[in-house]
C-alpha cells in the first residue's frame, strides 16, 4: 500500500512539472501572441488613416501645386512616406531581436 502512494505521488509531481514546463509557457507565449496581434491591427490602421490623412492634406492645402498632370504625384509622396515608415519599423525590430 505504500509502494502504491509513492507511486502515485510521485507521478502527480511529475504531472505538475510537465505542465508547469510545457502547458504554462504556451499559455504566456499565446497571450503575448494575442496582444501583439491586437497591437499589430491597430498600427496598421493608424498607418491607414495617417496616409489617408497625408493625402488629403496634399491635395487640398497645396494649392494648385499638383494640379493637372501632377495630380499623381500626392500619391507617390504618400507611398514613399510610409514605405520609410514601414522601413524604420522593420529596422528596429530586427535591432531588438538580435540583441
Amino acid at each position: 500500500m505504500r509502494e502504491a502512494d509513492e507511486v502515485r505521488d510521485v507521478l502527480r509531481v511529475v504531472g505538475r512539472y510537465l505542465k508547469q514546463e510545457t502547458v504554462d509557457p504556451f499559455r504566456a507565449i499565446g497571450a503575448m501572441v494575442v496582444w501583439g496581434l491586437v497591437g499589430s491591427v491597430l498600427a496598421a490602421g493608424g498607418f491607414v488613416l495617417a496616409g489617408i490623412g497625408l493625402l488629403r492634406l496634399l491635395q487640398t492645402e497645396t494649392g494648385t501645386t499638383f494640379a493637372g498632370h501632377l495630380d499623381w504625384l500626392p500619391y507617390v509622396i504618400v507611398v514613399v512616406v510610409l514605405a520609410v515608415v514601414v522601413a524604420i519599423a522593420a529596422a528596429r525590430i530586427g535591432r531588438r531581436a538580435k540583441a
